[in-house]
């Protein structure tokens, strides 16, 4: 249980002072990782050979393995099932995973020992495996958590030298039992289970299925520039100048609205233009109506009216004003963990209520209409199952309304 300790005297000043420079420091370190920075300051990883257990020879860069990825552990495994041991990285940044295998062509042979408690706990963690040799002794034992936040492998790996195998194999089990086992009379995987004393040998998969299989579903993965939010967050009201230079505001919603920004310098913005002409007349009979929004400054302007002229441009657009394009970036900002610059183009799906549901970089192209008002149309549990990019449903319900607010502020009024 916990204890309320109240003190009577108030904090010192300089305490306070103290406390403010901590907070301060967090919120710099905070802000920096947010706009690309690494928390270990962008360091290659590094790889050691162990020489003869006399010294360790950095072989970082000889070896392949020396990337620049803010890792944070790694996981070692015979994952394609072919006897020597392989790489997985856990990384904070991007790829999250990455898996390195072991093409040594010249990789000795070796056992694979997993253990399978009955007296002790199933996975036999804390148990140990002795080898013996003529000559010499390998020992392994099984871990729990033997990374950070990461879990190698419970098969105990033992490397062989082609015609050497073990005269005598040992398990101490957790809790102390010692038990022989017979039956490790050649290269492979094996299951030792408490209590039999013989080993079991486990045909290993079809490598070659296996890596197939994985390469298929890699080429099939498709990584797309939109976000459909799991909830409907509060836009911020706008300002912009339209084409006559008056000044509007975008601070009520009758329909549905695609809010676009673009700007002249990228031919991108000009190819999203049009598509969003072509589409016009489609967005209207679904009662969502279409903003763009230049970024241009007063020195391009002129260049913005001669692309709209050009095109022919059916749906209402204006100039974006400095002040709303920070508005929209600190309240992207607030969306995303890592913070990137305004990119253009950029398209936001918002509701008749005034609340975005769906954020689309680059080009809206891709994306069929009917998708869009499907996921406009759904509900809040709905929404909440559909928007994440991979497969599957959340175990949480949505967060409330009240508190998305407190994350972007209310909209004012």
């Amino acid at each position: 249980f916990w204890r309320e300790v109240v003190s009577s005297s108030p904090i010192d000043k300089s305490d306070q002072i103290h406390l403010r420079q901590y907070s301060e420091s967090w919120k710099s370190i905070i802000s920096a990782v947010r706009n690309g920075e690494s928390w270990s300051g962008n360091e290659r990883n590094c790889f050691y050979l162990n020489h003869k257990g006399k010294k360790f020879i950095d072989v970082s860069h000889t070896s392949g393995l020396d990337f620049i990825d803010d890792s944070r552990a790694i996981g070692i495994s015979d994952w394609d099932h072919d006897g020597d041991l392989d790489l997985i990285y856990r990384n904070r940044s991007a790829p999250r995973i990455r898996l390195i295998t072991n093409e040594f062509n010249q990789s000795p042979s070796s056992i694979l020992i997993k253990l399978e408690g009955t007296e002790c706990n199933r996975d036999g963690i804390g148990s140990r495996v002795e080898l013996k040799f003529k000559n010499h002794t390998l020992m392994r034992s099984v871990k729990a958590g033997d990374m950070f936040l990461s879990q190698s492998t419970k098969w105990l790996h033992f490397a062989l030298n082609s015609s050497d195998f073990p005269e005598e194999v040992l398990v101490y089990w957790n809790g102390g039992e010692r038990e022989e086992f017979i039956g490790l009379n050649k290269k492979g995987h094996y299951l030792l289970v408490q209590g039999k004393g013989e080993a079991q040998q486990i045909h290993k998969l079809n490598n070659e299925k296996l890596i197939n299989k994985i390469d298929q579903k890699f080429t099939k993965q498709n990584f797309s520039d939109h976000v459909y939010l799991p909830v409907r967050f509060p836009f911020p009201i706008i300002s912009y100048r339209g084409p006559d230079a008056s000044l509007k505001t975008i601070d009520s919603y009758d329909k549905s609205l695609i809010l676009n920004f673009w700007d002249t310098q990228d031919k991108s913005s000009e190819e999203e233009l049009s598509f969003l002409n072509r589409n016009s007349l489609n967005f209207k009979k679904e009662k969502i109506e279409v903003v763009s929004l230049s970024l241009d400054s007063l020195e391009n302007a002129g260049q913005a009216y001669e692309v709209i002229d050009k095109m022919k441009y059916k749906n209402e657009w204006g100039f974006l004003n400095e002040e709303s394009k920070k508005q929209i970036q600190n309240w992207i900002n607030k969306l995303f963990d890592r913070h990137e610059s305004f990119h253009v183009p950029l398209s936001l799906f918002i509701d008749s209520n005034g609340c975005c549901i769906a954020i689309f970089k680059r080009s809206m192209e891709n994306i069929s209409l009917s998708e869009l008002v499907k996921f406009n149309n759904l509900s809040k549990l709905d929404q909440w199952h559909y928007a994440p990019p991979l497969k599957g449903s959340w175990f949480t319900f949505p967060p409330s309304d009240r508190f998305v607010r407190s994350f972007v502020q209310d909209r004012q009024k």
